[in-house]
């Protein structure tokens, strides 16, 4: 959406949202044959198993519609987050509690000793390719054509400097340190301690990044909310590593106990207040019209500003395009 859709004539928010159960969770795995019905979603890492897989083998994919939180279709600058937060109950109960996002080096035999028990397990955004998207993948859409590492349809990603999303599934190999939305964190547990099984995992997705947070916004426009559950938990084979190097099982929400009501489905819990159009193209005050004031706020904003109403032509910056643009629209 372009300038025809410029600021503000009013604003509503009716306080923090949660939803739950998702709208679709899976384990997206590459050996999964049953991804949208499991009961729990595992994340691990394959990084030195000599399997041509992601280093980011396990990841769990959660989804929400976002229509009950706010009325999508709006430009991104109008859904002004406070809070964004994402909840999901651990199944395992051999996982030691780590909150910190432990450097490159200390997944390699011989680098940096981790001095801490444990890995990190952390929430990011998902990327797709080969055609997929958000509203066509869900629960059911396929790995990949090939089960090697970096052909996943849906991947898990960040925002690298410029903004633009990155696939972080194999951040190892790449020797790059991902920036997470969010490191799981649960109350009353000790760094290194045990987590206890059925326990609550909270992520606050970092709204301090003004990448991050606008990425958000444009989801809100979009409708659609999703996210991927990472760790670099070691793997083996059969079926588990066993004792503190065991990896995570996460409760997705064909889970019997959740349909039981005796533990939760992920929960996604968001405070966003609503700004909506004054309609007129170029008004960035919100006063119905365009004049100086317009211009001066256009001056003021130059330089990077994701997601911001001086930002016309949606670029990711505020610079002479946008100037020019409000002169176009001079006396509307």
């Amino acid at each position: 959406m372009l300038a025809s859709l410029i600021m503000l004539s009013m604003t509503a928010s009716g306080g923090p949202v949660t939803l739950t159960p998702p709208d679709f969770d899976r384990w997206n795995y590459p050996f999964n044959a049953s991804p949208g019905n499991r009961s729990v979603g595992s994340t691990f890492s394959s990084y030195g198993s000599g399997y041509d897989f992601d280093d980011r083998d396990g990841q769990v994919l959660i989804g929400w519609l976002s229509d009950d939180v706010a009325e999508p279709d709006l430009p991104a600058w109008a859904y002004d987050l406070t809070s964004c937060t994402v909840r999901i109950t651990l199944a395992s109960d051999d996982v030691p509690f780590d909150p910190t996002v432990d450097g490159v080096s200390t997944h390699e035999p011989d680098g940096d000793p981790d001095t801490d028990l444990g890995r990190a397990s952390v929430l990011s955004t998902v990327g797709f390719r080969n055609g997929w998207d958000g509203w066509t993948f869900g629960e059911s859409g396929p790995y990949g054509e090939t089960m090697t590492s970096g052909t996943r349809n849906c991947f898990a990603a960040d925002l690298d400097a410029d903004g633009q999303l990155r696939d972080i599934s194999n951040s190892l190999t790449e020797g790059f340190q991902p920036n997470v939305f969010a490191v799981g964190w649960v109350d009353g547990v000790e760094p290194g301690e045990i987590i206890p099984q059925w326990s609550v995992l909270e992520f606050q997705v970092n709204l301090d990044s003004p990448e991050i947070r606008c990425h958000l916004q444009r989801a809100l426009a979009d409708g659609l909310l999703e996210f991927a559950l990472t760790s670099l938990h070691a793997a083996a084979e059969p079926g588990g590593g066993g004792g503190p190097s065991q990896w995570p099982d996460w409760v997705l929400k064909d889970h019997a106990l959740v349909g039981m009501g005796v533990v939760d489905a992920a929960s996604l819990t968001i405070d966003v207040q609503v700004s909506e159009p004054s309609g007129v193209p170029g008004d960035i005050t919100g006063d119905g019209q365009v004049n100086v004031d317009d211009l001066l706020r256009v001056l003021e904003s130059f330089g990077p500003c994701p997601c911001c109403p001086a930002d016309l032509d949606e670029s990711g910056a505020v610079t002479v395009d946008d100037l020019l643009m409000i002169i176009s629209y001079w006396g509307n």
